[in-house]
């Protein structure tokens, strides 16, 4: 196995991915991210879709989404590791030959990746005389947080304008290093603006749509602890203290400092990072930053599409138990309804039997007569199937329950009856 990729099982590395994701193989492994999806398609290996991750996180059939492995004569696939992925060390003399050769960033279009290409073969530090503008911006504001600073303490004696200590973005960067790093960040910068990207007033990048974080920071290496004379006064005052059995307290010293080393590091989004070294200097490695910024944003975009569709298919979920709910519990309003009319109808069917009985007694009076009309229409006024109006008390809702109904008759010609 190279020391800078490794070789996998055609079955067991689709096992994994179907198992773990892509994401989860390429964390498990510390593989390049771009280079495992690149592998998978040369090989074909299938690769699960976000519908698959989506049923099956949330306990639902996910066979229809499997993809089967087919047969390959290829049983092993090597990936390069991440972060180890071939750099641009030496350009091509040629800028035709260096486009036509250029082999990274295969998941773009051809015309973009030649763009890239291009962009990538001219730049340099030296090729802007300025700074960006977000850096310009940055350095007149934290000029006049030094002013605003001074003004303060212009009465203070104990103040030392020496003893500024710059807070922001350049905050790990010692002032040796600060104007390189403005030169190769504006040099970054003016690159992807040439790209169609934008730059940001908090130092991201919006790279192919994506916002992508660039940090910047200047390493530290440990070194043994050199006592100050205050530290070696207050260590003497103890030691004495000990000889002389009396009570104090030993000064807290630290064993170790961490001192800048002038070597700096790159970090494009939160996995993908170039440092220096003794041999290396970011200046020539913009080309492999421009790069690394692209298959950060290739990553971002695929992570977040991997969201959209789960909180895609967990709304249409939520509609469509919503509209289940909805559906239900209009039935039940329904089936309520129903019941109430059945009763109404069975009311008035009573009152019509009870109008029978009455009617077959002998000699009726005109008193009992003008009771049966009567009784007749408030058989008729119960009735859903006639749904007759009464003079006084207007038509009968026969959908309300019978206690809201009760209820309206008994508020008729009350105090509270206002209609």
């Amino acid at each position: 196995m190279d020391s800078l990729s490794i070789k996998f099982e055609r079955k067991k590395l689709y096992d994994e991915i179907w198992d773990i994701s892509l994401t989860g193989v390429s964390k498990k492994y510390g593989l390049n991210y771009t280079k495992l999806v690149q592998a998978c398609k040369e090989n074909n290996i299938p690769y699960p879709s976000s519908a698959y991750w989506t049923k099956k996180n949330m306990g639902l059939d996910f066979s229809t989404e499997i993809v089967e492995l087919t047969e390959s004569e290829e049983k092993e696939i090597e990936i390069p590791l991440k972060n180890t992925g071939v750099l641009i060390d030496e350009k091509v003399s040629n800028k035709d030959k260096f486009i036509q050769e250029f082999n990274f960033l295969n998941f773009l279009e051809e015309g973009e990746k030649k763009k890239v290409a291009e962009v990538i073969y001219d730049l340099s530090v030296d090729k802007y005389k300025r700074n960006h503008k977000v850096i310009i911006e940055y350095k007149n504001k934290k000029k006049e947080e030094r002013r605003e600073e001074r003004k303060a303490n212009y009465f203070n004696p104990y103040y030392n304008v020496h003893d500024y200590v710059e807070k922001g973005y350049f905050s790990n960067i010692s002032k040796l290093q600060k104007d390189r790093c403005m030169k190769i960040l504006s040099a970054i910068y003016f690159a992807i603006e040439e790209l169609g990207g934008k730059v940001n007033n908090d130092f991201s990048l919006q790279v192919r749509e994506e916002r992508i974080t660039v940090e910047i920071e200047e390493l530290q290496d440990k070194v043994m602890h050199e006592l100050t004379k205050e530290e070696a006064k207050k260590l003497l005052e103890y030691e004495e203290s000990q000889k002389r059995h009396t009570f104090g307290y030993k000064p807290n010293i630290r064993k170790y400092d961490y001192v800048y080393n002038g070597k700096l590091k790159i970090t494009c989004g939160n996995r993908k990072y170039i440092r220096e070294n003794d041999k290396i200097r970011l200046e020539d490695k913009l080309g492999d930053i421009i790069i690394k910024l692209y298959e950060q944003s290739e990553e971002t975009k695929n992570e977040r599409l991997e969201r959209e569709e789960i909180a895609r298919r967990q709304r249409e979920e939520e509609e469509r138990k919503e509209k289940i709910r909805n559906a239900k519990k209009k039935e039940a309003q329904k089936i309520k309804e129903l019941i109430n009319c059945a009763e109404d109808y069975k009311i008035a069917c009573e009152i019509r039997n009870y109008i029978d009985a009455v009617s077959k007694k002998e000699n009726l009076t005109d008193e009992i007569k003008e009771w049966i009309n009567w009784a007749n229409k408030k058989a008729n006024w119960f009735d859903p199937t006639i749904d007759e109006e009464d003079e006084l008390l207007g038509k009968r809702d026969h959908t309300e329950s019978m206690d809201n109904k009760n209820n309206k008759l008994d508020k008729y010609g009350s105090y509270y009856d206002w209609y």
